[in-house]
C-alpha cells in the first residue's frame, strides 16, 4: 500500500509540474473559461495513469462482465458519462471530465463540479491544491447540509418469503448524524430498488426482475419512511450493523450518492440488486473498500453482510424487532384468558370495562397493550383500517391510560442466531443411494438458499427458497451419467396459525425432475400448492393442496394435470432436522397413473456450515388401464454429506 501510495504521490507531482510549467507557459494564451487542449495533452499519459486506477472505475461502476469479459460500467444512464465512450473507456471520461472541472465562472449548480462532486473531489485530491477553482453549487451544498452526514449504518430487513422483491431480505444504508441525541428517524437512507411499473403482476414482475427489465434507482429519504415499509407495514424484523466508514469517506459516500441518484442501473433480481448497488456506493466512496468484485453472479443480502464484517467493516449489530414480533412475544407472556380477551376487545363492540371485569389489574393493563398491538396489526397488516377501528383504538389507549399498574412486558429478546450467522447460501451435497435394487452416487450443487431440511439457525423456521439446484446422479449398473433434476425455482412457506395471525401456507416449484426409476425420463414441472400449518411441541404440521402440471411426451397428449393433498409433519432444531411428507395426486387428466409417494428425511449438524443427511422416499404408480390395472412401486434411500458454503 505504501509503495502505491508513493507512486500516486510522485505521479501527482509530476502532473503538477508539467500541467503548472505549461500554464505559466499559456497563461497570456489562456482566458480561463476553458482549460486549453494544448495543456490537457501534455498530462494525457498522467490522465491515462490516473483512469486505470480501481478507484475511478468505482466511480464510474465499471466493473468485469462476467460473460462478455468485458470492462464496462453498470450504470446505463448517458448522462452519467461527459465523454460518448465513458461507458467503456475510463480514460476517456477522466479527461472529459477534467476538462470540464477546469471550467471557471460557471453559473451556480450548472459546472461538471455540481453534477459530479465525487469525481470531482477524488480527482483533486490527486492534484495539489489550487489546480481546480471550485465553481458555485448551492443545491449540493444545501442538500449536504440537510443530510449532516457523519456515519453509515446498513439497515437489513429480514427476509420477507411472502414479498418476491424481498424473499432474500434487503438492505439499504442510513447516514446517520453526528449529535447522537437527534433521533435515527430523522435521518436520510439510501436505498436502491427496481423502479417497477405498478401494473405488472407478480409473474411479470417476476420475469423482468430476473432479465433486467426494470431500471433500477438509487432513492434518499427519510429513515421513518423505510421504517414504516418494513418494521410495520412488512412487518419483518430489522438489524442494524454500523459501518466503520470515517466521517470522510461518509462525506464522499454522499456525494456520489448525489450524482448517482438521477441516472440509473439496469436491476437484475440475482446479481445487481439492491444489496450489490449499495456495496458498489461504498466501494466508490472508499479506497480501502472493494467489495462489489466478491458478488459476480449472485448477490443474497446476508452474503453482503458477511463480506463487510470480514472486512472489519462492521462495528456491531443491533436487533430492531417487527411489530407482529413484538405482538407475539407480548401474547407469549399473556395468560390464554388475557390474550382471548385482548382479541375480544378489538374484534368486538361490547363494553370494555364489562370484557375486561374477569381480569386482575395487572391483567387488564396487559389485555390492553396486547389489544392494541392486535388492532395496529389490523389496520396495517390485514389493510382493515376503518373509522370504526380507529374509534375502537382510542377508545382502548383511553382506557389503558386510566389503570395505573404497569404490564410488565418484557422487552422482545434478541435472537440467539442472527440472519448472518446461520449457514452459508451456497451448497454442494454428496450422495451414495439405492434406488429400486440399483445403486448410485450424486452430485448435487444448488446457487441458494434454503431449504426446511437445512441447519435452521439464523432463518425464518418453516421457510424455503431454493434457486438454481442441480442434481448429476451416476448410475453404476449402467454406467450411466444423467441430469436427476434441475430445480429453477422452489418456493414453500409454512407460517403457522396463531390466535393473533392467520396466514396461508403455499408453495411453487418449476424445474425438471425424474421419476425415482434409472430408466426414467426427464419430464417439466409446475406445481402450486396452498393451505395451512400449525406449530405445536411436537413440530411443524402442514397441509397444502397441490395442483401439479407435468410435460413431456410420456405423458399421453404430452402432459398430466392433477390435484391432491400434500401433507407434512416438520422438526426443525439444529441438533435434527425432520421431514415426513405425503404426496397424492387422485384427480388426473390427460395421464391416467395415479402418483403416491412418501418420502422420510432426517439430518444432523457436523458443524456450522456442514450437515449428514438421511432420506427415503417411496412412489407408487396405480394405473387404471384396463388392460394394466395394478400398483407398482419404486423404493429409493441415499445418506448424503451436505456443505454449506
Amino acid at each position: 500500500m505504501s509503495g502505491m501510495r508513493f507512486f500516486q504521490q510522485s505521479l501527482a507531482f509530476i502532473v503538477f509540474i508539467v500541467i503548472n510549467f505549461h500554464g505559466v507557459a499559456q497563461a497570456s494564451d489562456t482566458d480561463a473559461s476553458t482549460l486549453a487542449s494544448s495543456e490537457l495533452s501534455f498530462s494525457e499519459q498522467a490522465l491515462d495513469e490516473l483512469a486505470s486506477q480501481r478507484q475511478w472505475q468505482h466511480l464510474l461502476h465499471i466493473r468485469l462482465h462476467p460473460f462478455s469479459q468485458r470492462m464496462i460500467s453498470q450504470n446505463d444512464d448517458d448522462n452519467f458519462f461527459l465523454s460518448p465512450e465513458g461507458k467503456e473507456d475510463p480514460a476517456a471520461e477522466l479527461k472529459a471530465d477534467y476538462q470540464a472541472f477546469k471550467a471557471i465562472n460557471m453559473a451556480d449548480n450548472l459546472s461538471a463540479q455540481c453534477q459530479f462532486p465525487a469525481r470531482y473531489h477524488w480527482l483533486k485530491t490527486q492534484f495539489p491544491a489550487g489546480h481546480f477553482q471550485d465553481q458555485p453549487c448551492s443545491e449540493l451544498d444545501t442538500w449536504l447540509d440537510e443530510l449532516q452526514a457523519h456515519s453509515l449504518t446498513l439497515i437489513f430487513p429480514a427476509s420477507h418469503i411472502n414479498s418476491p422483491s424481498s424473499m432474500y431480505g434487503h438492505t439499504l444504508v442510513r447516514m446517520d448524524r453526528e449529535d447522537k441525541n437527534k433521533s435515527k428517524l430523522l435521518s436520510y437512507s439510501v436505498n436502491f430498488a427496481a423502479n417497477a411499473d405498478p401494473t405488472d403482476n407478480e409473474l411479470v414482475f417476476s420475469y423482468k426482475g430476473l432479465a433486467g427489465g426494470y431500471p433500477g434507482v438509487v432513492s434518499v429519504m427519510p429513515y421513518y419512511v423505510k421504517t414504516n415499509e418494513y418494521q410495520h407495514m412488512e412487518y419483518r424484523d430489522v438489524w442494524e450493523y454500523p459501518l466503520t466508514f470515517t466521517p470522510e469517506e461518509v462525506q464522499q459516500f454522499a456525494r456520489h450518492v448525489w450524482e448517482t441518484k438521477d441516472t440509473y442501473f439496469d436491476y437484475y433480481f440475482f446479481d445487481e440488486n439492491c444489496s450489490y448497488r449499495l456495496l458498489a456506493l461504498l466501494d466508490a466512496a472508499s479506497e480501502r473498500s472493494d467489495l462489489a468484485d466478491d458478488f459476480l453472479l449472485k448477490a443474497v443480502p446476508v452474503d453482503t453482510i458477511r463480506s463487510l464484517q470480514q472486512r472489519d467493516m462492521v462495528a456491531e449489530a443491533i436487533y430492531r424487532p417487527s411489530a407482529a414480533t413484538a405482538l407475539e412475544f407480548k401474547g407469549e407472556q399473556s395468560a390464554p384468558e388475557v390474550q382471548k380477551i385482548a382479541k375480544q376487545l378489538v374484534e368486538s363492540d361490547d363494553d370494555i370495562q364489562t370484557l375486561l371485569a374477569p381480569l386482575t389489574e395487572q391483567q387488564k393493563a396487559r389485555a390492553l397493550e396486547l389489544s392494541h398491538s392486535y388492532a395496529r396489526y389490523l389496520a396495517i397488516k390485514k389493510k382493515q383500517s376503518s373509522p370504526a377501528l380507529r374509534k375502537r383504538t382510542l377508545q382502548l389507549l383511553s382506557a389503558r391510560s386510566k389503570i395505573t399498574v404497569a404490564s410488565e412486558f418484557d422487552e422482545t429478546p434478541e435472537p440467539p442466531i442472527r440472519d448472518d450467522q446461520g449457514h452459508l447460501t451456497q451448497r454442494m451435497q454428496v450422495s451414495l443411494g439405492e434406488s429400486d435394487d440399483e445403486g448410485f452416487s450424486e452430485l448435487s450443487w444448488r446457487i441458494a438458499y434454503h431449504d426446511v431440511m437445512d441447519l435452521p439457525e439464523g432463518f425464518v423456521p418453516g421457510s424455503q427458497i431454493q434457486m438454481g439446484l442441480l442434481d448429476l446422479r451416476y448410475w453404476h449398473d449402467q454406467q450411466a451419467l444423467r441430469l436427476q433434476q434441475f430445480k429453477i425455482v422452489d418456493v414453500l412457506s409454512l407460517s403457522h396459525q396463531t390466535l393473533f395471525q392467520n396466514p396461508t401456507a403455499w408453495s411453487v416449484s418449476f424445474g425438471l425432475d425424474r421419476f425415482k426409476q434409472a430408466e426414467a425420463e426427464l419430464f417439466t414441472y409446475l406445481k402450486v400448492g396452498f393451505g395451512k400449518s400449525y406449530l405445536t411441541d411436537a413440530g411443524r404440521f402442514y397441509a397444502l393442496g397441490e395442483t401439479q402440471l407435468l410435460a413431456d411426451n410420456q405423458f399421453d397428449q404430452g402432459f398430466q394435470l392433477s390435484a391432491g393433498p400434500r401433507l407434512g409433519w416438520l422438526i426443525q432444531t439444529q441438533a435434527l432436522q425432520h421431514n415426513l411428507e405425503l404426496h397424492w395426486q387422485p384427480l388426473v387428466t390427460h395421464d391416467n397413473p395415479v402418483r403416491r409417494s412418501l418420502s422420510w428425511q432426517v439430518g444432523t449438524e457436523i458443524t456450522d456450515n456442514s450437515q449428514l443427511r438421511f432420506g427415503f422416499e417411496r412412489q407408487l404408480f396405480t394405473s387404471q388401464d384396463d388392460s394394466a390395472r395394478g400398483v407398482q412401486g419404486v423404493n429409493e434411500g441415499k445418506l448424503s454429506f451436505v456443505w454449506y458454503f
